[in-house]
């Protein structure tokens, strides 16, 4: 069972991370009232449906909930007060609850010319601090995709509306235009870095 054991943790919150090695059946073990996007592309299929299996883990409480999908494929339960997030990178997923805070949940794998793509999510203090270190650049990614999952706001600006303080703590903070403040909560592991944003 490669259930991938974070030290990120906190009362409200709870999250499971998993690095997929079984088969699609394996992972289709939760309630068929939870819809599941129409995907071609046989490991996202495969990345969706573990995602939604690491959610099913986190609580009995979900058995009886109907998971759906808003506008821009997020997934969300009906009539529920329960706050989730999903991420995925294969072969990594996790998945991410809270029952009183907003939460958002992003694993990023190092790579992707982070330092070239860095000035377009990263505000000039932040681009000051960290760019002559491709993993705090790879984490401050990270952090702000948990930040847009948690507020739900299309078009949030992940340069000009949010900005990350420092790493210097766990969790540490961030906050956006709406003055809202968020506690980042972060891991670095060799293959990824994972981030939960709650508000």
């Amino acid at each position: 069972m490669p259930q991938i054991f974070s030290k990120i943790s906190a009362d409200n919150f709870q999250i499971l991370v998993w690095k997929i090695e079984e088969p699609i059946a394996f992972f289709e073990t939760f309630p068929a009232s939870w819809s599941t996007p129409t995907i071609e592309n046989p490991i996202k299929k495969l990345e969706s449906i573990a995602a939604r299996y690491c959610l099913y883990q986190l609580s009995p409480e979900f058995e009886s909930l109907v998971l759906v999908q808003n506008d821009r494929n997020r997934p969300y339960f009906q009539n529920s007060e329960w706050h989730i997030s999903l991420t995925h990178s294969y072969p990594y997923v996790a998945a991410a609850c809270s029952p009183e805070k907003r939460i958002g949940i992003d694993l990023e794998k190092p790579g992707r010319n982070i330092e070239k793509i860095a000035p377009r999510f990263l505000c000039p203090a932040e681009l000051a601090k960290w760019k002559d270190a491709s993993n705090l650049l790879t984490l401050a990614w990270s952090a702000k995709e948990s930040i847009y999952k948690a507020v739900g706001k299309p078009g949030l600006s992940f340069q000009k509306e949010m900005e990350i303080i420092d790493f210097n703590q766990n969790p540490c903070k961030a906050q956006i235009s709406t003055k809202e403040e968020i506690a980042i909560y972060w891991e670095e592991f060799l293959e990824f870095s994972l981030t939960v944003a709650l508000i």
